[in-house]
C-alpha cells in the first residue's frame, strides 16, 4: 500500500466507510511533498548600457570633439563677406587670422572625422555588450534600426528648425549602413573603407575653392532673413540630404570603419594593453595631419594666393590628413591620457589615499556622455545669435568673434552637463531618445 508522506507532527484521522487511505486537503492541515516546477529563466533582451559598463576614454573622446564641433559650426554663421579657401573671409583682422590659423590646424577636417569614429565605436560597443547579455541579434539590430532612424529623424528636426550644418540626419543615415557592416570580417570593412576615401576626398576639396562673392559657407544663396523663410530654405536642404543620403554616407565610412576596428579590439576601453597601438597612432596622426593642413591655412589667411585648381587639391590635402592623422590621432591622444589617469587612481587606491580625476577629464567625460544634448543645446543658443534671421551677430563677423561665441557656448553646456552629472541625470536628449528605442523601463533601469 503506498503510504503519503505528511508531516510528523499531524494526528492519523479515522473516518467512516474509509477503507483505503486518501489525500486529504492542505486546508486539512496536511504538508504534501511536491516538486515545483523549474523557473523560466527571462529572455535576455537588449537595453542601452548602463554607467558600470561605460568607458570613460569614449566620452572624453566626444567631449573633446564637441569643442571641435562648435567651433566648426560657429565660424560657418559667418554671413554677408568674401569668403576664400577653407570658407574664411578674404579681409580678416589679425585677430581673425590667427583664429583662422588654430580652426584650420586643428578643428576643420578634423572634428568631424573624430566624432564619426566615436559614433561607430559606440555602436559597435552596444552590439557587443547587448551579446554579452545573451541578447539575440534579431533583436539588437531591429533596435538599433530603430535608433538609427529616430537619430534621424532629431538630426532632420535640428536640421529644419535651427542649422544648415547639421550632421545628426547624416549620422543617423551612417548608422543605418553601420547595422549592416558592424558583424562583417575585418577584411570587409577595411574594403569598405577604402572605397569611402575617393568620395570624401574630392567632397573635401572643395574645401580649396574661393566663394568670391556669395558669401554663404554651404556655397548656396544666402537664406533669407526672416525665421519662416530661412526654415523653408532648410526644408528644402532637408530634401537634398534626404535625397543625397546614399553620397553622404559613402563619404563617412573611413572614419566609422576606424571606430568598429578599434572597438573590436577594446583599444579604447583597455588603453594599457594598447599603449604601443595607441603611441603610434597619435604620433602619426599628428605627425600627418599638421603638415596637410598648413598649406589649405596659409591660403586661407591669404599669405599665398592660389587659384582654384590649386586650391582644390589642396583641399584634398587637408581633408585627407585630417582623415589619416588627427581622426585617429585625437582620439588615441585621448585614450593615453586615459591610461595615465587609470594609473593614478590604481596607485592612490592601493596605496589608500582618496583620489579624483582632474576637473578637465571629469567635465569633458560629463559633456561626452550628454552628446546628443549639448550638440542640439549648441544649436539653440547659437544659431539665434549667429543668424541673419535671429540677432545676426555673425552677419559682417570676423571668425574671431563668431568663434569666442561657440567657446562660450560650450562652455555653457559643460556646465549644463555637469549640474546634470552631480544630479546623477542623464541628458534630456539622451533619455528621449532611449525611451523611445528601449521603451520606458529599460530606459528607466
Amino acid at each position: 500500500m503506498t503510504r503519503t508522506s505528511v508531516s510528523a507532527s499531524t494526528p492519523p484521522r479515522h473516518r467512516a466507510g474509509a477503507g483505503r487511505p486518501r489525500a486529504e486537503p492542505a486546508s486539512a492541515g496536511l504538508r504534501v511533498a511536491t516538486t515545483a516546477p523549474p523557473a523560466i529563466p527571462p529572455v535576455p533582451r537588449a537595453a542601452p548600457l548602463t554607467a558600470a559598463e561605460r568607458s570613460p576614454v569614449p566620452d572624453v573622446a566626444r567631449g573633446v570633439a564637441l569643442l571641435g564641433i562648435a567651433l566648426a559650426n560657429s565660424t560657418s554663421h559667418v554671413t554677408d563677406r568674401v569668403l576664400g579657401p577653407g570658407f574664411r573671409p578674404v579681409d580678416g583682422t589679425g585677430a581673425d587670422r590667427a583664429t583662422d590659423g588654430v580652426v584650420g590646424l586643428l578643428v576643420d577636417n578634423r572634428a568631424f572625422p573624430m566624432f564619426t569614429l566615436l559614433v561607430a565605436h559606440g555602436l559597435a560597443v552596444v552590439v557587443r555588450r547587448s551579446a554579452e547579455r545573451g541578447a539575440p541579434w534579431p533583436q539588437a539590430r531591429s533596435l538599433l534600426l530603430r535608433r538609427s532612424l529616430w537619430l534621424g529623424a532629431f538630426g532632420l528636426a535640428h536640421l529644419v528648425l535651427l542649422l544648415e550644418g547639421d550632421v545628426l540626419l547624416t549620422y543617423g543615415l551612417l548608422d543605418l549602413a553601420l547595422v549592416l557592416l558592424v558583424r562583417a570580417s575585418d577584411r570587409v570593412l577595411l574594403r569598405v573603407g577604402a572605397a569611402g576615401l575617393l568620395p570624401f576626398l574630392a567632397v573635401g576639396g572643395l574645401d580649396g575653392v574661393a566663394l568670391g562673392e556669395d558669401g554663404a559657407t554651404d556655397g548656396l544663396p544666402l537664406a533669407p532673413d526672416t525665421y519662416l523663410a530661412s526654415s523653408a530654405t532648410r526644408a528644402l536642404g532637408a530634401v537634398v540630404v534626404l535625397l543625397g543620403g546614399p553620397l553622404l554616407v559613402v563619404c563617412f565610412p573611413s572614419p566609422a570603419v576606424v571606430g568598429l576596428l578599434l572597438a573590436r579590439r577594446r583599444v579604447l576601453e583597455r588603453p594599457v594593453e594598447h599603449r604601443a597601438l595607441l603611441r603610434r597612432l597619435a604620433v602619426g596622426g599628428f605627425a600627418l595631419s599638421a603638415p596637410g593642413a598648413v598649406p589649405l591655412v596659409l591660403a586661407s589667411v591669404q599669405v599665398r594666393e592660389v587659384g582654384p585648381a590649386v586650391g582644390y587639391l589642396l583641399g584634398v590635402l587637408h581633408a585627407g590628413t585630417g582623415l589619416a592623422g588627427a581622426g585617429a590621432g585625437a582620439v588615441a591622444l585621448v585614450a593615453l591620457v586615459g591610461w595615465l589617469v587609470g594609473a593614478r587612481q590604481e596607485r592612490a587606491t592601493s596605496q589608500g589615499r582618496p583620489w579624483a580625476p582632474r576637473r578637465a577629464w571629469w567635465v569633458a567625460a560629463a559633456v561626452g556622455k550628454r552628446s546628443l544634448t549639448s550638440c542640439l543645446l549648441q544649436s539653440v543658443v547659437m544659431a539665434p545669435l549667429l543668424a541673419p534671421w535671429g540677432a545676426g551677430l555673425g552677419v559682417g563677423a570676423g571668425t574671431a568673434l563668431v568663434a569666442a561665441v561657440g567657446v562660450a557656448t560650450y562652455a555653457l553646456t559643460a556646465v549644463v552637463a555637469v549640474a546634470l552629472e552631480r544630479a546623477g541625470r542623464a541628458g534630456p536628449a539622451e533619455v528621449l531618445l532611449r525611451r523611445l528605442v528601449y521603451g520606458r523601463a529599460a530606459s528607466s533601469a
